[in-house]
């Protein structure tokens, strides 16, 4: 969102010191992927504010179910920093968030935001244990916090960076819910008891400290929920015995609800007390006429545990109630009167089900049941190729449990000759799922953990990388990898055969008499190294030697696992774009998918913490070569970067991202181009100046670029700066395009990291401008000066495909022109004439299609960058000189795109056939050339598709007389990619070609290839299919 540039500025500035901090990978669904414990609407109803235990705080758009905004604080290893509690101020200016405190930090502390800043503005520090519940005063002066340490807490709420407590209240049991009544200052507190207590605060406001409770005594159960109605007429509570009662605010009791078959676990009342809505621990929810206590309706969307629940604060008087919950982590937008769902907000991914690994490291992955039970796997990822497949044909062999392994309770599997696994319920949890290897060790997976015990039942392994409940594993058929998946969405790749870290004997045994003993032995150096192994070898040494210690030693040792982290993750959204990364942050992905993960980095408890997606180090970290090679090799990504002599990426050890923010006050103060309505930019003008401030961060500024609805219209590399915090101002003319323009800045450095984009949406409602038309520029080369290189099909290839796009496209462009260049023409030199002629006449209404068949190669004296061959250039490789002279690069061909003003760009490259002279030779690296080309693609915002086989097959093209991924495209042209509304897009031409093109490959020569997409963007269409 736009934002006030001076708010922009300082975040900047006072976030320069962080990255001196120890950043951790997180996911980033683009919602929560954990139980959402507290909604709170802002009071005008526009927003929602959601707080989760997956330690984030996110702002969404209540009426269309966007994010705005995501905030996170200090967190720490498994439950440290988890969100319990939050609370708005009843002007709806600050947040108050709190939870489970962090092992950094002494006392547990709340969070103080600015909403609209979006920065931390003060901190309350006090209690010892995990905050449970929050709220503040109708006043707003006051803030109430409730504990597991047995107090309530009231500070006061005041423009210091530091809030004090005005009174502490001890308790005989753990705070659970408290809530202020807005009109008369009583706080209602539930704690681990049957009764009620009612604290009258109005003398805070004279400075009284000591309070005595009104017990309000009818519940039998012990309490869960308590919540003021918004006026303060009326105090609902609920209890673990599925109890349900209505307070008069005086204490006398007006309803007492019946046929509560669950425990009711969330509360809400409407703006105007007239409502009470009530959902229990199974998700149903039901709404109640308040005082009479009639039931209006029932709402059963929610498949789990609802946790919270909000009504909307209405100006017009509808009724609409929030609440979350479910396995998924969705919130519902439902109205309280007939029980329709209004809206759904969730984030990209769900929870994993089920896995099963098949054939050649295809892993099937299920995220729902069907109505019999049996897991539904709608998707399969391989990652041996690194695709997914939208619709198995197949599915996985059925499961057997294993005979030899049996769950007999919720912690407990028997094994063989009477041994058994025995987990914690309050370190694990319940056990969830379990797999018996080959080698007599189990896999099992809980809810808060994922071990490995041998086959005697002691702990062998634990896996340390998901952060929820694990309800899936399932191993590799040649036993390489174990995978797991659960509740936090992703899906974990383990290398079984490697060692893990284990504390040395020595970290336990510390005493001076042990040090003694151990320096006494002549193997005293594996006493402190930190392997089981180590500690096998010790413990076998003390027996065959007879030692009494070695019992001593054992019982250790039998509690004693390996802490192993994960090989790869994978994390799969519901609309199948899918990213996978390393813990090193290397990464392969998606047209979008890069977006999903990234770095948390603390800044400590008084302010927020930092967010980098791993987008903004797409140049560095985008490794699809890599990440093959690593999975089907056993190696570490790093690993095979330092066989290749590269640095392997430390993201403390660099500069943090330069910025960049429009500034549309220079625009509004200097002309009347731009008017602000409603959150919205408009203007009438064609054309508008846009001011941009650009921040440098310590990297320098290598270019600025300006995208308008996604695809790149200015690369600016003539910015100068002169170090870190130098800000320059620059101002841009764009172009608009009919209804909404979306504008983004990004700003790279010179370490080739990107800011994350300002974004600035623009609606032009000026004249209309005319409908567009299709501008293709075909380039087909059979003919090379070196005869050695000729291809058999790349002219008829790009001839045939010309004349499909033009007859397919005449029913959706006014006009359609094409310009051609084959063989002993394709030089540089007319290429780029080519693309000027089309830039000279292009409108940023128009759409422009690049197709490229030829040879493609690689200049690694510069960089690997990508050259698209002409005709006249003679030597593929190490000849840097002519690739210069006479290719046309990446970088080039970026220019040219950027120049070219159609909003609407697709390049199809076809640079992967082979002819009879050549057979031997790889035209391209398919996976050295797919970075190339979506780096391209990436950083100038058009569609991309293009070939990407390594081995070549001379006998497919005789029979198809095409080549593969020609003929695909054909066919999706034709009509094969339609989902039946008779219009070809972009994007199901994509999906098209990603199955069909490695079916083709595997049937014509054995094995499979795979095309690279890359689509930035909304979808469009490309084809009209003649009924």
């Amino acid at each position: 969102m736009v934002r006030i540039l001076c708010i922009a500025a300082c975040w900047w500035m006072a976030s320069a010191p962080l990255l001196a901090q120890a950043p951790r990978i997180v996911i980033n669904p683009m919602g929560h992927s954990a139980k959402v414990h507290n909604l709170v609407f802002t009071p005008d109803g526009s927003r929602i504010i959601s707080i989760s235990e997956d330690k984030t705080i996110r702002v969404w758009n209540a009426e269309n179910g966007d994010m705005l905004k995501k905030f996170e604080s200090q967190i720490g290893d498994g439950w440290e920093g988890m969100l319990y509690a939050s609370a708005l101020s009843p002007d709806g200016k600050l947040l108050a968030v709190s939870g489970y405190p962090v092992s950094t930090e002494k006392e547990n502390y709340i969070i103080i935001i600015d909403v609209e800043k979006g920065v931390q503005v003060a901190t309350a520090i006090g209690h010892t244990n995990v905050i449970n519940t929050l709220s503040f005063s109708g006043s707003g002066l006051y803030l109430a916090s409730g504990s597991d340490d047995r107090t309530i807490k009231i500070w006061k709420v005041e423009n210091t960076p530091t809030l004090k407590t005005v009174a502490t209240i001890s308790t005989n049991s753990a705070v659970t819910s408290l809530s202020f009544n807005a009109r008369t200052q009583d706080l209602a507190v539930a704690v681990e008891s049957r009764d009620i207590l009612v604290y009258a605060l109005q003398n805070l406001d004279k400075g009284a400290t000591k309070f005595t409770p009104k017990p309000l005594k009818k519940h039998r159960g012990i309490l869960n929920k308590v919540v003021y109605s918004p006026e303060g007429s009326y105090l609902a509570s609920c209890s673990f015995d599925n109890e349900l009662i209505l307070w008069n605010a005086d204490g006398t009791v007006v309803k007492e609800f019946g046929n509560i078959k669950e425990p009711v676990n969330a509360l809400a009342f409407s703006f105007d007390g007239k409502i009470l809505a009530a959902l229990d621990v199974t998700g149903k929810g039901a709404s109640y006429a308040v005082p009479g206590g009639a039931r209006f309706t029932d709402f059963l969307a929610h498949d789990n545990t609802v946790f919270c629940a909000a009504f909307s604060p209405s100006l017009t008087g509808n009724y609409v109630v929030a609440s979350a919950g479910g396995s998924n982590n969705e919130i519902y937008l439902w109205n309280p009167i007939n029980g329709l769902i209004v809206r759904k907000i969730k984030g990209k991914g769900s929870a994993i089900y089920n896995l099963a690994f098949g054939e050649d490291l295809e892993l099937f992955i299920s995220r729902e049941f069907s109505k019999s039970g049996k897991p539904q796997y709608k998707n399969s990822f391989n990652f041996s190729s690194f695709t997914i497949n939208r619709n198995p044909s197949q599915q996985p062999a059925k499961r057997n449990l294993p005979k030899d392994a049996m769950q007999t309770g919720i912690n407990t599997i028997s094994l063989p000759k009477g041994k058994t696994i025995a987990t914690s319920e309050g370190e694990d949890g319940r056990i969830l799922d379990y797999l018996a290897l080959d080698d007599g060790s189990v896999v099992v997976a809980s809810d808060f953990s994922l071990k490995m015990f041998d086959k005697n039942g002691y702990l062998n392994k634990e896996f340390i990388g998901h952060s929820g409940a694990v309800r899936a594993v399932t191993v590799s058929a040649d036993g390489q990898y174990l995978a797991s998946g659960g509740e936090d969405q992703s899906i974990i790749i383990w290398k079984l055969s490697e060692s893990g870290f284990a504390p040395s004997m020595r970290s336990f045994f510390d005493t001076p008499e042990w040090a003694s003993y151990f320096n006494s032995l002549p193997i005293d150096s594996l006493t402190k190294e930190p392997t089981k192994k180590a500690w096998q070898d010790v413990i076998a040494f003390m027996k065959a030697n007879g030692q009494k210690a070695v019992k001593e030693v054992e019982a250790i040792y039998k509690s004693l696992g390996e802490v192993l982290i994960p090989f790869a993750t994978l994390f799969l959204t519901e609309d199948n774009e899918w990213v996978c990364w390393t813990p090193r942050g290397y990464f392969s992905c998606s047209s979008a998918g890069g977006q999903y993960f990234g770095w948390h980095v603390n800044r400590g408890i008084e302010q927020l913490a930092d967010f980098f997606s791993a987008e903004q180090y797409f140049e560095v970290l985008y490794r699809p070569k890599e990440m093959s090679k690593s999975i089907s090799e056993g190696k570490r990504v790093e690993d095979i970067l330092r066989e290749s002599g590269e640095r392997i990426f430390d993201l403390g050890k660099l500069h943090r991202p330069s910025v960049g923010f429009f500034d549309v006050s220079v625009t509004m103060k200097q002309t009347d181009l731009l008017r602000y309505n409603k959150g919205t930019f408009i203007t009438q003008a064609r054309t508008v100046p846009l001011t941009v401030e650009i921040f440098d961060g310590g990297g320098g500024v290598k270019e600025v670029n300006i995208y308008q609805n996604d695809k790149l219209i200015i690369n600016d590399t003539d910015v100068k700066t002169n170090g870190e915090g130098e800000k320059v101002e620059k101002t841009y003319a764009v172009e608009m395009v009919n209804e909404l323009n979306e504008f983004k800045v990004k700003v790279v450095n010179y370490q080739k990291i990107e800011s994350r984009a300002d974004v600035l949406p623009v609606e032009y409602t000026g004249e209309v401008i005319a409908t567009s038309s299709l501008y293709v520029l075909s380039v087909g080369i059979n003919e090379y000066q070196n005869a050695s290189y000729n291809l058999n099909y790349a002219r008829p290839d790009a001839q045939s495909f010309t004349e499909k796009i033009l007859e397919h496209g005449k029913g959706i462009f006014k006009s359609v022109n094409r310009l051609e260049i084959y063989d002993k023409d394709a030089t540089r030199e007319n290429i780029l004439k080519g693309f000027k002629s089309i830039v000279s006449r292009a409108k940023p209404e128009d759409v422009f299609v690049f197709y490229y068949a030829g040879h493609g190669t690689l200049d690694e004296d510069n960089n690997n960058e990508y050259y698209l061959v002409p005709t006249d250039i003679t030597k593929l490789y190490g000849d840097h000189a002519q690739l210069t002279a006479k290719g046309i690069s990446a970088t080039e061909l970026k220019d040219q795109l950027t120049q070219l003003k159609a909003q609407k760009q697709i390049v199809l490259m076809d640079a992967c056939h082979s002819g009879g002279a050549i057979k031997s030779m790889n035209v391209r690296a398919a996976a050295s050339d797919e970075r190339a080309i979506v780096q391209l693609a990436r950083s100038s915002g058009v569609v991309m598709m293009a070939s990407s086989g390594t081995q070549q097959f001379a006998t497919e093209f005789e029979e198809l007389r095409h080549g593969v991924f020609t003929y695909a495209l054909l066919e999706a042209l034709e009509g094969k990619a339609d989902n039946g509304d008779g219009k070809i897009t972009v994007n199901e031409i994509k999906m098209y070609m990603e199955e069909r093109v490695p079916e083709l490959t595997k049937k014509h020569g054995g094995k499979a290839q795979y095309p690279t997409g890359y689509i930035t963007g909304n979808d469009f269409p490309i084809s009209i299919i003649k009924k």
